[in-house]
């Protein structure tokens, strides 16, 4: 089946582990990332930022970050991790391979994600120093710059976050 993978996605194969980029990694959050992250949400958060990437041996992954907490959606687990947000000791972006990688340090514990969007990362970074905790952001070139020509268009940094938000505060009027 996977033989079969490369033909029916092999563009973003190819851009993803040539080019250095995730084609996927700056898009609007899907209805089912949205509707598991309000049913982790608490009553009355907001969305600050997110990121979308890869989990090594689980698959795509979304960490959402509200004022009180580090939301953790993978695909390869049931359910979403929740870290409180003064829990987390350090945080991370560099660039790699493939991407951005991010990294959180919470009660001795490391996570990770890579093929981030470099944007996406640092308004992340952004939010998480805004509430003191240690973060970094390395902002390097991408290695490649070919997929730039050939890739389809992505929404902005600020339209994935507007959208976010406003899907997530219309869920959550929904349900009260």
């Amino acid at each position: 089946m996977s033989f079969f993978n490369s033909f029916i996605h092999g563009d973003k194969l190819t851009e993803f582990m040539i080019e250095g980029h995730n084609p996927d990694a700056r898009q609007k959050l899907s209805t089912t990332d949205v509707d598991a992250l309000r049913q982790a949400m608490r009553t009355g958060e907001a969305l600050r930022a997110y990121v979308l990437g890869r989990v090594v041996m689980s698959g795509r992954g979304v960490w959402a970050m509200t004022e009180q907490q580090v939301l953790m959606l993978e695909a390869g687990q049931e359910g979403v991790q929740r870290i409180e947000a003064r829990q987390v000791e350090h945080f991370e972006a560099v660039r790699g391979r493939f991407g951005h990688t991010v990294r959180l340090t919470s009660s001795g514990r490391t996570h990770s994600m890579y093929g981030v969007d470099a944007e996406l990362a640092q308004t992340m970074q952004e939010a998480l120093s805004g509430l003191g905790v240690k973060a970094s952001f390395e902002n390097k070139p991408a290695l490649g710059t070919l997929w730039a020509a050939y890739s389809g268009p992505h929404p902005s940094v600020n339209d994935c976050l507007a959208d976010a938000r406003l899907r997530l505060g219309e869920i959550g009027r929904a349900h009260v």
